[in-house]
């Protein structure tokens, strides 16, 4: 952390977001950043809204694939068993299970277009109309399973995506596509053995992302116009796999996420950059991955959930990747955990999420822990009351002893009932409470510690009431 006049100080909270590690990273950067809201008011680190479970034990499966249709009901489709729910006005009711002719029944993707809901299966599309999707017997009566075939048949990945009035899908090295109620199997085609994972866009074009397999690192990246006979632009990163795009408030920028180390890079229209890497310990038994639909945005955030694959790497849970303005970069924090909880404390391991909609101003996630199934929804009533954050190590003269004989946390607002509660690591050992002081008149909350290290970090936890929670202006810290 910088030195400034005797003091180390900790603010500007929306230009630093998440550190590269505990050792590393960019200026006003923090090691950890667990349930905070850093850009709805620039300058100020509020606690942000929590996700709470929003389907009690309805939801048998994860859903990876999910649509907010224009008739003002979601659907979430399951990825293995063929099982279709939809959200109205907060009623969850299982309305049909696919049993495609031919295939597994989990599904690939999903999207509304021109007037109808589409779904994939692995070898057949299916599709019912808006005006008649809604409720179990209206599924029955109007669904139209089997309504096209594709011809590679992918087991894993049928991407959608809508773009110059044409539904584009991915098969395998085949797009398909339906054009006018019109499907078309193969209205494109790239080399095998690559396979389309991932749709995303940029302008008027589309981007295909691609994967071979678990134990190749070769993943490319095509831009297509929509109607030439070949691509526009091509980029190749070795990574495994292009998994999902996450699309900027910038027309000519899209952020991909590649690999199972959790590397995110930027994609200009030509080329792909390296941009940032979501906070972990990775190995060939620690990995993990951002489903293609696992994305979304609100509020012109991106958001985007990361699912373990081995290992726990990182923290699972809904990541953001935002600016507070068009003048500031993109960063990096985890502001929603899952609902799941262990007594009090956070899930953030052995989870999946399989999919993230907005809808308006409310947002869903689905996720998996183990045998449990849940889609949380935004809960603007309650603050989160688990969140946390952690300074980088703090390391004034490494060879030396360094006191510190407080820390200060200046809030914005400390309403009633709420807390700010200050704990320590020294010397990499585990945190300690201390005694904290609460000053109404200069609005501050120090602690009465003198701690002597070589290294220190500090950890912030406040205590909310309902949806009051404070609000933290900046940090500091007085090392002797």
């Amino acid at each position: 952390m910088p030195k400034r006049e005797g003091i180390i100080t900790i603010d500007n909270f929306n230009q630093g977001g998440l550190a590269y590690s505990k050792w590393s990273g960019i200026k006003h950067s923090l090691y950890k950043l667990i349930g905070w809201d850093l850009h709805s008011t620039v300058g100020l680190l509020k606690v942000a809204q929590k996700l709470a479970k929003d389907t009690s034990t309805t939801i048998t499966a994860l859903c990876r694939e999910r649509v907010s249709s224009s008739n003002g009901i979601s659907y979430w489709f399951s990825y293995t068993d063929g099982k279709i729910w939809q959200n109205k006005a907060g009623t969850w009711t299982l309305v049909y299970t696919t049993s495609p002719a031919a295939g597994t029944a989990g599904c690939f993707g999903a999207i509304e277009f021109q007037g109808f809901i589409y779904w994939a299966t692995q070898s057949r599309l299916h599709r019912i109309a808006v005006g008649s999707a809604d409720g179990a017997a209206a599924w029955t009566a109007n669904a139209a399973p089997n309504w096209a075939t594709f011809t590679i048949t992918d087991a894993a990945f049928h991407p959608m995506i809508e773009q110059n009035l044409i539904l584009f899908i991915g098969d395998g090295n085949y797009v398909a596509q339906v054009d006018a109620g019109v499907f078309t199997a193969n209205a494109l085609d790239i080399k095998t053995p690559l396979r389309i994972k991932s749709l995303g866009k940029i302008g008027t074009d589309i981007l295909l992302g691609t994967f071979i397999a678990a134990t190749v690192n070769k993943a490319i990246i095509f831009r297509w116009d929509t109607w030439s006979v070949s691509f526009t632009g091509i980029d190749e990163v070795d990574e495994v796999g292009i998994n999902a795009f996450l699309p900027s408030d910038n027309d000519n920028l899209v952020f991909v996420q590649a690999g199972i180390v959790g590397n995110i890079y930027r994609y200009d229209g030509e080329k792909l950059e390296f941009y940032i890497k979501i906070p972990g310990d990775y190995s060939p038994t620690a990995y993990g991955e951002v489903y293609p639909s696992s994305v979304s945005s609100l509020n012109g955030k991106i958001l985007f959930g990361f699912s373990n694959g081995s290992g726990n790497p990182a923290e699972q849970g809904v990541y953001q990747l935002g600016r507070s303005t068009g003048k500031h970069n993109y960063i990096l924090d985890l502001p929603y955990p899952i609902s799941e909880r262990s007594g009090s404390s956070l899930v953030m391991s052995g989870i999946e999420i399989g999919g993230i909609l907005a809808v308006g101003v409310d947002l869903y996630v689905s996720w998996k822990n183990g045998t449990t199934y849940g889609i949380d929804k935004l809960d603007y009533s309650n603050k989160m009351e688990a969140g946390y954050l952690e300074t980088r190590l703090i390391v004034i003269e490494r060879e030396k002893f360094s006191i510190f004989p407080k820390f200060v946390v200046a809030y914005a607002s400390l309403p009633a009932s709420t807390a700010i509660t200050i704990q320590y690591s020294k010397n990499y050992t585990a945190y300690a409470d201390t005694t904290e002081v609460t000053d109404t008149a200069r609005l501050i909350v120090q602690s009465q510690e003198s701690v002597e290290a070589t290294t220190l970090q500090i950890k912030v936890l406040p205590t909310v009431s309902g949806n009051s929670a404070p609000e933290i202006e900046s940090m500091g810290l007085f090392p002797i």
